[in-house]
């Protein structure tokens, strides 16, 4: 029976198709074994790269948030001042909108200015970066320098990395993270369970660890930086489980074939051969991380449904690495590219040379939005905002998102430069939905041509922020790049940088502009003015550098200096033989000092000067500023016998039934009235009635700005009472008015004489 030809060709089709399938599937066993220790390495390479990038994407995030704090005009000013109240409250008030729990400061030589924790010895304070050890605890450290405009401190901020970060770290990567160290036995962030986590300190302390995986089936690598160990570990049994249901499939194939080879053995040979082989070669094309090209079997049976689970599987690992590719390069919220797109894309059209406008768009207001509305309807404004701008520019443009509230579009010069402005106001004219109600935003936007405005992304981006900056100033929705604004910008950080430095050197000055008795001529007193000439800079105006002092919170310093120095002239004067009221300016900020009644009150004491030869003189704006606290202050401080001026009156937004309750006695009415006064009617009466309201209400007039003797002489016949103006003087240094006192006052006195018998006559 065994000798028939037919039995040894029935035996050999069945050895032949038995021998082929039995070193078919030891092959795929053996490569699809392979391939599982390959894919559960690549993963974890994969899983590490990842952590990497995110790690590395969290510090430019974070270094971004500390980079507000070194750019705040405040904290560089309390900074470079020194001023310790300053810097803690900017430090601390950041950390809380960043989430930070590690701040330190350091002076660019070491020596430290504040600090919530003991940082290592490093060689470079440039050196706290990356993630550290502090005090027992993980954080994640980024390290700023502070400019105004050279290095003068380094900020670090800290980020604890704990079990939270690691969890979300876990999400990403598809991984176990776990930080710790061996020597002490600590735990610093893990996504492991608890009982894991023991289990693997007991296996590091016993140099164990690689034991340790192979007991718990899993696949990890550790690594160690300075003194703490970092263990990626992924599960085997997950990362290898539709490989061993490949296996289970090509073994039931196996022995579903050996029970029809009798029957089919040839035709079975050559059909199972080719899609074998195919599959063998799609294993070996997937390990090596080829996702392209999809198994191409056209089969109903086994074999079509194993290329099915092939491609289901190359799909899912292809579109998992895509999506994280899309999560590093587009911002979540909107959908949009992020500043790393941008960066790469500005970088491109830079690099071949090509011209166009980089526009950034932002709200304003946003923050004060945001924390009335909460955070959930600013999101969906931001993601409205997206919209609309896809709508307009996506077809000729690039669109980003920076952060927070912030947007950049950047197209090519084939778009003009009108059509750009019109789309843009085609975004923002339209009134926003958010749920049943429409709102309404302002936007302001500025725009910077490339690459004649700037070669580098960085520079195009800070002119661009600075148009932007005029935009708000001008109140237009667009202003472009102006040359020169950077050398505007540089200057006002300059002024910023060397006030603090003017006060405590005492390189201000006092000029003193005599107010003259407009009936006699006399000279009852002063203004106090200030005056700032800097070495490098040049005379810096009281215009501009008040109003940056006011922004810093320099301007209490000042106006103390100012106190201080106008006071202790005065009592000189006084020890002359000089009797002068002397009158100092007040800002809207002074007002808010809970601290200015005291003061005041302490350096009138220490000099005994009596309380009614000092003014104290406030803009109807500063008032208007807060005026029920304004109302207070002053007050208080003519409760000390002070006397209060309001000056410029006439340009601000005091209204009458307002002045009836100010505590005020004088009135000092604006110079664009009194320059005019003669050839405008308009100007005569509104001064005549404005004298008048101010007699009938008891209170003392001051005419500023008079520089013709025919504005004296109006004046006089109006019935003011005091006059200040360059016809009598411009204000002059202590000594230089002295002299002037000397040579001057008894011509006025004589003018005024002269000018009041002339009008008797007239009127005789």
């Amino acid at each position: 029976m065994l000798t028939s030809f037919r039995t040894r060709l029935l035996l050999l089709f069945i050895g032949l198709a038995g021998g082929v399938l039995v070193v078919t599937l030891i092959a795929v066993t053996v490569a699809t074994q392979n391939q599982a220790e390959a894919t559960v390495e690549r993963e974890l390479m994969v899983s590490e790269r990842v952590l990497g990038e995110l790690i590395s994407i969290r510090g430019d995030q974070l270094l971004q948030a500390a980079q507000v704090l070194a750019d705040d005009f405040g904290f560089r000013e309390a900074v470079a001042s020194g001023d310790q109240d300053t810097l803690i409250s900017a430090m601390v008030n950041h950390g809380k909108r960043i989430g930070t729990q590690l701040m330190a400061l350091y002076r660019p030589d070491g020596t430290e200015l504040a600090t919530t924790h003991k940082l290592p010895e490093v060689t470079s304070i440039a050196d706290f970066r990356g993630i550290r050890r502090v005090d027992d605890e993980l954080f994640q450290l980024v390290t700023v320098p502070v400019r105004a405009p050279d290095v003068i401190a380094y900020a670090t901020l800290g980020f604890v990395v704990d079990d939270v970060l690691a969890q979300s770290l876990k999400q990403l990567t598809n991984a176990d993270i776990t930080f710790f160290n061996r020597e002490s036995g600590r735990i610093f962030a893990s996504s492991l369970p608890l009982i894991q986590q023991q289990a693997l300190l007991n296996a590091a302390q016993q140099a164990r660890v690689k034991n340790w995986l192979a007991d718990e089936s899993l696949a990890g690598h550790l690594s160690t930086f300075s003194d703490i160990n970092l263990l990626v570990s992924t599960s085997r049994v997950e990362a290898t489980q539709e490989y061993r249901a490949l296996r289970t499939q090509y073994f039931g194939f196996g022995l579903a074939t050996l029970l029809v080879a009798l029957a089919l053995a040839i035709a079975t040979a050559r059909q199972f051969n080719k899609p074998l082989m195919r599959l063998t070669a799609a294993a070996e094309a997937l390990r090596q991380g080829d996702y392209d090209e999809p198994i191409e079997l056209e089969r109903s049976d086994e074999f079509g449904k194993l290329g099915e689970t092939f491609n289901t599987m190359r799909g899912a690992i292809a579109e998992r690495e895509q999506r994280i590719i899309y999560q590093l390069e587009h911002d979540i919220l909107t959908g949009l590219p992020n500043r790393k797109s941008l960066h790469h894309y500005l970088n491109e059209q830079l690099k071949q040379q090509q011209s166009g406008y980089v526009v950034t768009l932002n709200i304003l207001r946003f923050r004060e939005l945001n924390d009335r509305l909460g955070q959930r309807f600013g999101d969906k404004i931001l993601q409205l905002i997206a919209q609309r701008l896809k709508q307009e520019f996506a077809e000729d443009c690039f669109i980003a998102r920076l952060a927070g509230d912030e947007f950049v579009v950047a197209c090519t010069e084939k778009l003009h430069k009108d059509v750009l402005q019109r789309r843009l106001r085609a975004v923002v004219v339209e009134p926003w939905q958010v749920g049943e109600t429409p709102y309404r935003l302002e936007f302001r936007a500025g725009l910077v041509r490339y690459p004649e405005q700037g070669e580098e992304v960085d520079t195009l981006l800070r002119r661009a922020q600075l148009a932007a900056r005029l935009a708000q100033q001008s109140k237009q929705l667009m202003a472009a790049y102006q040359q020169g604004s950077d050398e505007d910008y540089m200057r006002r950080l300059q002024i910023l940088q060397a006030l603090p430095e003017a006060i405590s050197g005492r390189k201000l000055e006092l000029h003193y502009q005599p107010k003259l008795n407009c009936g006699t001529g006399q000279v009852l007193g002063v203004e106090a003015l200030i005056r700032w000439h800097h070495p490098q800079l040049g005379v810096i105006r009281p215009d501009e550098f008040i109003p940056l002092a006011e922004q810093s919170g320099d301007i209490l310093r000042v106006t103390r200096w100012v106190c201080e120095t106008a006071l202790d002239q005065q009592q000189y004067w006084l020890e002359q033989g000089r009797s002068l009221q002397v009158a100092v300016n007040l800002s809207a900020i002074d007002l808010q000092d809970e601290q200015l009644v005291d003061f005041i009150d302490k350096q009138l004491q220490q000099r005994q000067l009596p309380a009614a030869n000092l003014t104290l003189e406030v803009t109807e704006s500063a008032v208007m500023a807060d005026l029920e606290q304004a109302q207070q202050r002053l007050a208080q401080l003519r409760e000390l016998g002070v006397k209060i001026a309001l000056d410029d009156y006439g340009t601000g937004y005091a209204s009458l039934s307002q002045l009836k309750y100010l505590p005020v006695d004088e009135l000092k009415l604006d110079q664009s009235f009194i320059r005019g006064l003669k050839e405008d009617r308009s100007d005569r009466i509104i001064v005549r009635s404005t004298l008048h309201l101010a007699n009938q209400l008891q209170l003392t007039t001051v005419a500023e700005g008079v520089e013709e003797l025919s504005a004296w002489r109006l004046l006089q016949e109006m019935g003011c009472d005091t006059l200040q103006g360059y016809y009598f003087s411009r204000p002059l240094a202590a000594g230089e008015f002295e002299q002037w006192l000397a040579e001057q006052a008894a011509i006025f006195s004589e003018q005024a004489q002269n000018g009041e018998q002339q009008h008797d006559k007239t009127t005789s």
